[in-house]
C-alpha cells in the first residue's frame, strides 16, 4: 500500500506538523494500523479507504497510543494529497473525509509548490466554564503556580470533535509540562480528553499525549474550539481570521488558521485552514 508524508500547517518541508497518509489496499486489523503508526512515529497517522461514493473518502486516525475519532492535522494533510493525487489538473477540489461517524468537508487551492486546505470542524459545544476554585489542582498538574493561570479568562471544556480543557495562562507558557501520574484520569473529572494551554497575549499554545506527554506540535482540533472560545467571550470578532500559533518548543512552529461563524443564537461554528507541504512518497513492504 502506498504512503505519503506531508508537513502540515507548514509553507515549506522541515516545518509544521509530520503526517503520514496512509492508503490500505484492504481492511486491516487494528493491531496492525497501531503498530504501523508507531513505525512511522508520526504524532499521528491517517488511513484512506476506497471512495464509496464520489469524493467522499472513509478514514481512520491512529496515534502512538489509540485511535481517534476525529482531529486536524491529518484531515487537513490528507486533504492535500487526495487533492495531489486525484485532482491535479485542477486549481481547487473538494472532499468529505468519513471519520468517527461524521462526514468533515474539506476544500483543497493549490499554491506555488505547497496545497492551502481548509476543514469544516462544524458546531463548537461548550461544556461550561470550570469552577476556578480548580485552577489550583489544574496549575499544580501543568507544573505552574496559581498566578501562571490568567484568573480574568475562563477555564472551560470547548469541543468540536474531542473536548479540550482550555487553560488560559498571563505567563509560564515555557515552564508548563504535565506533571500528573495519571492525567487522563485527572483531565476526565471536567470532562475533557486533552489540554490546550494558551498564551492569552499571544495565543500561542501547548498540548501534550496523556501517556506519553509527547508534545504536539500543531493541533487542529485544540485550535478550532480556542477559536470559539475567543468568540464567545469577547475575546476575537466572529467571521475574522484568527491566527494560533504552536510548536516553537519542539522546534517546529506552526501558524494554524481559523474563523468561527456565529449562525445564529449561540451556535458558532469553526473552520480552519492551514498550509500543506509535500515531503515524500513510498509503499509498505510487509507481508504481515
Amino acid at each position: 500500500m502506498n504512503y505519503y508524508h506531508v508537513d502540515v500547517f507548514a509553507t515549506a518541508p522541515f516545518a509544521g506538523n509530520g503526517l503520514t497518509v496512509v492508503f490500505p489496499d484492504a481492511d486491516l486489523p487494528d493491531a496492525t494500523l497501531l503498530a504501523i503508526t508507531r513505525e512511522f512515529k508520526q504524532f499521528e497517522t491517517i488511513f484512506l479507504y476506497p471512495c464509496p461514493e464520489k469524493n467522499v473518502y472513509p478514514a481512520r486516525i491512529f496515534t502512538v497510543d489509540e485511535e481517534l475519532p476525529f482531529a486536524g492535522h491529518p484531515v487537513i494533510g490528507a486533504g492535500a494529497v487526495l487533492h495531489r493525487l486525484f485532482h491535479a489538473e485542477t486549481e481547487s477540489a473538494s472532499f468529505e473525509l468519513a471519520i468517527g461517524g461524521r462526514r468533515v468537508p474539506v476544500r483543497s487551492r493549490r499554491e506555488s509548490g505547497r496545497y492551502r486546505v481548509t476543514m469544516d470542524q462544524g458546531e463548537a459545544s461548550f461544556r461550561g466554564p470550570v469552577d476556578p476554585a480548580a485552577a489550583a489542582a489544574i496549575a499544580s498538574a501543568l507544573s505552574l503556580e496559581d498566578r501562571d493561570i490568567n484568573a480574568d479568562w475562563p477555564i472551560e471544556v470547548v469541543s468540536t470533535g474531542l473536548r479540550y480543557l482550555l487553560v488560559p495562562l498571563r505567563s509560564g507558557l515555557d515552564r508548563c509540562r504535565i506533571r500528573h501520574d495519571d492525567f487522563e484520569s485527572f483531565l476526565g473529572e471536567y470532562d475533557a480528553q486533552f489540554v490546550y494551554v494558551f498564551d492569552t497575549a499571544t495565543l500561542e499554545c501547548r498540548t501534550w499525549g496523556n501517556v506519553d506527554h509527547a508534545e504536539d506540535v500543531a493541533t487542529g482540533s485544540a485550535a478550532g474550539p480556542l477559536a470559539a472560545y475567543l468568540v464567545k467571550h469577547g475575546k476575537a470578532r466572529a467571521d475574522e481570521t484568527i491566527a494560533v500559533r504552536q510548536g516553537r518548543f519542539v522546534k517546529r512552529p506552526s501558524v494554524i488558521q481559523a474563523c468561527v461563524t456565529a449562525t445564529g443564537g449561540d451556535t458558532l461554528t469553526v473552520s480552519i485552514a492551514g498550509d500543506v507541504a509535500p515531503f515524500a512518497s513510498g509503499s509498505l513492504t510487509f507481508t504481515g
